[in-house]
């Protein structure tokens, strides 16, 4: 696990915002994947409480006081994280984890059009035809898909057709569709290389967008 860098010193007299409730990636020491947690509460200055994380009997030897990890959130729109340690693994009478209270934390917009190179299933509804793609480029601005070019899905996308993609995102169960426009086309090798830009995205399509950028935001 490799440290934050370029820590924002924390302002002690405004303390550290994240509501009750918030899903909390912990990014733990001697771990090669990130499991999530909801925060429940802190004392100022003191320590956190999250929930035990999901997966927690595979990792709970990783959590040992003294451990360390880094903590990442979404709060308004900006990503935060800082790095921690374990105080201790509570079982009985509740199921929690009591951590560090952060003594520097990292803020960082997610901005607009910062690429991301990603695999995300999908598909595409556009001139009565539905048909699967690969999302591999995806911001809170648009994305970039890939589909085989055949007689059986659409060869005629012009620019500035409107499409509506649906995405699996990790994590969530449905599928979510949002509408899009097409900005770009370019043909290589049998494929299909689609730029869109999202319409009207609604507020059901960017939360699990936003909870994705930011669980795949490089804090390195």
């Amino acid at each position: 696990m490799e440290e934050v860098e370029g820590l924002l010193e924390l302002n002690k007299s405004e303390g550290i915002y994240i509501d009750i409730g918030t899903e909390v990636y912990l990014e733990i020491e001697g771990v090669n994947f990130s499991v999530t947690s909801i925060f429940i509460g802190m004392l100022k200055d003191e320590f956190m409480i999250v929930t035990l994380p999901k997966r927690y009997k595979s990792i709970k030897n990783k959590l040992f006081p003294s451990d360390t990890m880094v903590v990442k959130y979404l709060h308004e729109g900006s990503v935060y994280a800082f790095q921690t340690s374990v105080i201790e693994t509570i079982t009985n009478p509740i199921r929690a984890l009591a951590l560090e209270y952060p003594k520097v934390v990292q803020q960082r917009e997610l901005r607009v059009v910062k690429r991301n190179n990603v695999v995300v299933p999908a598909r595409v509804e556009a001139k009565k035809k539905d048909f699967p793609v690969v999302i591999f480029d995806i911001s809170k601005k648009g994305c970039r898909f890939k589909y085989h070019d055949s007689i059986s899905n659409i060869s005629s996308l012009r620019e500035g057709d409107i499409l509506r993609v649906y995405c699996q995102f990790p994590g969530v169960a449905d599928e979510i569709g949002a509408m899009a426009c097409v900005k770009n086309i370019k043909r290589e090798q049998g494929q299909l290389t689609i730029g869109a830009e999202f319409q009207d995205i609604t507020k059901a399509f960017l939360l699990p967008l936003m909870h994705f950028l930011y669980s795949i935001e490089d804090f390195a």
